[in-house]
């Protein structure tokens, strides 16, 4: 019955103890029973023997758990940045044709240019006429017939070169044709176009 009444006071001993600095006990805790045999009075010394004339009795208690905090909260990821939205793609290239067909072209009196029509309006050429003594004289009077000039196609493969030709020739005639004629101009103007925006362009 003692040894229970001292156990219990020793814990209590325990308990009232001041608090010490949050450390790990290292050893186990000595509680000293000393009764005093004048009085029968009954203390609980904490690692302190008893007084000098008093029963001792020692118990050896283990010592409480460390106390040990609870682990830090995982730092939580900083939220990723809204992903940039991409520029819409630029627009695609308007697709290149090949360029219109043209024709090589020669006139009744042997001169080849080069045109867009295969059946050029008919022109009409002069004619000679004779005198009735067998001359040709201008007192004779002038006649011309109406002749068509004969065109056959650019084959496909020489289309490109064909047309820079024909905007070479319009430019010449624009600048060195005598005259900065208006129509001139507008035609070299539509030739070039045709020609860059073609797949010879490109």
């Amino acid at each position: 019955m003692r040894g229970r009444i001292a156990l219990a006071c020793a814990l209590a001993l325990c308990a009232s103890l001041p608090a010490a600095p949050l450390r790990a006990q290292t050893g186990a805790i000595t509680i000293y029973r000393c009764v005093d045999p004048a009085t029968g009075a009954v203390t609980l010394q904490n690692d302190t023997p008893c007084a000098k004339g008093q029963q001792q009795t020692v118990r050896k208690l283990d010592p409480p758990p460390a106390y040990r905090p609870p682990p830090a909260p995982a730092p939580r990821p900083a939220p990723k940045p809204a992903a940039a939205a991409e520029p819409p793609p630029p627009p695609a290239p308007a697709e290149r044709l090949p360029p219109p067909p043209l024709f090589q072209c020669r006139t009744p009196d042997d001169r080849d240019y080069l045109g867009d029509r295969a059946d050029p309006p008919a022109s009409c050429v002069p004619m000679a006429t004779v005198g009735i003594d067998g001359t040709s004289t201008l007192a004779a009077g002038q006649a011309c017939e109406m002749q068509r000039d004969e065109c056959t196609p650019v084959p496909a493969e020489q289309l490109c070169v064909a047309w820079k030709k024909r905007v070479d020739e319009a430019e010449f005639r624009w600048k060195f044709a005598g005259g900065r004629d208006d129509d001139r101009k507008a035609e070299y103007a539509r030739l070039g176009r045709i020609y860059r925006d073609s797949t010879c362009g490109g």
